[in-house]
């Protein structure tokens, strides 16, 4: 995996571009930390990658409210109890 910085982005991009093509996934950085991700792609096949990289953001939210719910003690509630919360969440929420 290979880093770059995004002065480096845009002062060469056409080299970043090669770079992308040899790695196959590049990391953006921005003051040395991790800001996005560069892949390669074509009009063949824009849209999976695009899907997968939504399907990817949807696991790490699911991921993460899993792990809220587990700090807040949730993990275990029924479901009248995850019902009567919903619709608690939906009267305040319709206010």
């Amino acid at each position: 995996m290979k880093y770059v910085a995004t002065r480096e982005l845009a002062a060469n991009s056409g080299r970043v571009m090669e770079a992308l093509e040899e790695e196959g996934l590049l990391v953006i950085t921005k003051d040395g930390k991790p800001r996005s991700l560069m892949v390669p792609t074509s009009d063949g096949t824009l849209l999976d990658d695009v899907r997968e990289v939504i399907y990817a953001r949807a696991r790490h939210a699911l991921k993460d409210a899993q792990l809220a719910s587990a700090a807040a003690g949730k993990e275990a509630l029924t479901m009248d109890e995850i019902d009567a919360e919903i619709k608690a969440t939906r009267a305040v929420r319709r206010k």
